[in-house]
């Protein structure tokens, strides 16, 4: 055992799916409650332990990098994801950052009119726009897994020891693969807009249809369980290994599927998630993806700052989480202690802690990261 680090986290993976990923399924897995209903504020406060960087859509230092660097580690990122674009201040304390985005798209022609930015900015607008044209989720900019893998092997190879390795893996989010491995845009397009019949008649998935989308992510989940593997066992070390999903996926409740974020949804299918901490010893079976930075760095030594608001499991248990639902200017914010759920609905929210304060707010992006999250999947930057 070494004091290397590796964090795997993979996109739209359910706690109640795990059993798809039989590699990951052969670990001792916990319940992960997301601090984020979707990639970017999720992602950003597993990464600051806090609930700050969730409200805001944004890394807030110290991060688990920034830490980890400090105390001499070489950092490695590789998050092929305009969700976790620089612009979010994502690579902050990587030594090498790779979002995989530089260079795509046209910022002429992905520009947004004036007239739309303003009309997108009213709730109502927005929805009866995706409801007459639901957004199928396009994947074709991004590398594949396979390509992320081999970039993240030879990086962390190549490094010196101790290393910490932050690779994320986008083959779970929906389509749930390319060609015919995915689900096709009409099924995608229709899932997309389920959830909508109060406005425009009918929108929903047949039983055949649900099945190809249910079938499609479960094939999914284990290609990315077999990329897990491939990775530890090619890698030359035998590091503390992490692994959480960034949130869940919501697979016909209620009517809905997808991950859509400015739904504002709290469901469980969204924001519990599979964790692994595998090298680690941890008290209790249940976390909030707050946790896992500051167990992460109490696990190899470290001191934890003041500023992160986790828990060390290597020391306490998780009894309660919070789950902020940023979009932009309201949130949905769901506390529970895992036998009860107190859910707050598209409120205004701010944060108060000592002298520091955080609001939910629109993020200001270009026109780039701007279209590289719509061809996500999402109405806009949020």
């Amino acid at each position: 055992m070494t004091d290397d680090i590796v964090l795997v986290t993979a996109d739209s993976v359910r706690r109640d799916f795990v059993d798809a990923m039989s590699f990951l399924d052969s670990h001792d897995v916990l319940t992960g409650v997301t601090a984020g209903h979707y990639t970017r504020p999720s992602l950003a406060a597993l990464q600051s332990s806090r609930l700050r960087a969730a409200i805001e859509s944004k890394v807030i230092g110290p991060t688990l990098a920034n830490v980890l660097a400090e105390a001499g580690y070489i950092t490695i990122g590789l998050v092929p994801s305009a969700q976790a674009d620089p612009t979010f201040d994502f690579n902050a304390g990587f030594d090498y950052y790779d979002n995989f985005m530089s260079g795509a798209g046209n910022p002429a022609k992905n520009r947004r009119s004036r007239l739309r930015e303003y009309l997108g900015s009213f709730d109502v607008v927005r929805q009866v726009y995706r409801r007459v044209y639901p957004m199928a989720a396009n994947m074709d900019d991004l590398p594949d897994d396979e390509e992320v893998l081999e970039t993240a092997i030879e990086q962390f190879n190549d490094a010196d020891a101790p290393r910490f390795l932050w690779i994320h893996l986008m083959g779970t989010h929906r389509p749930y693969g390319s060609g015919d491995e995915g689900i096709p845009n009409d099924l995608d397009r229709t899932a997309e807009a389920a959830g909508g019949r109060h406005w425009f008649g009918s929108n929903e998935v047949s039983e055949a249809g649900h099945e190809r989308i249910v079938s499609a992510y479960r094939d999914a989940l284990g290609r990315a369980d077999e990329r897990i593997e491939q990775l530890l066992e090619t890698i030359d070390s035998d590091p503390i290994f992490a692994f959480a999903a960034d949130h869940g996926e919501e697979l016909g409740e209620d009517g809905y599927y997808y991950h859509q974020g400015y739904r504002r949804r709290v469901a469980d299918s969204l924001i519990q998630v599979p964790v692994v901490l595998d090298g680690v010893e941890t008290l209790g079976d249940r976390l909030s993806l707050l946790d896992i930075a500051p167990t992460l760095a109490a696990g190899v030594g470290l001191e934890i700052p003041d500023a992160w608001q986790g828990t060390d499991l290597t020391s306490s248990r998780t009894e309660q989480t919070i789950t902020v639902a940023p979009w932009h200017e309201e949130a949905t914010v769901c506390w529970q202690d895992f036998e009860r759920k107190l859910i707050a609905r598209d409120a205004e929210v701010s944060l108060h802690r000592g002298e520091e304060t955080a609001a939910v707010s629109s993020s200001d992006v270009s026109a780039d990261v701007e279209q590289q999250l719509k061809d996500l999947g999402y109405a806009d930057a949020g």
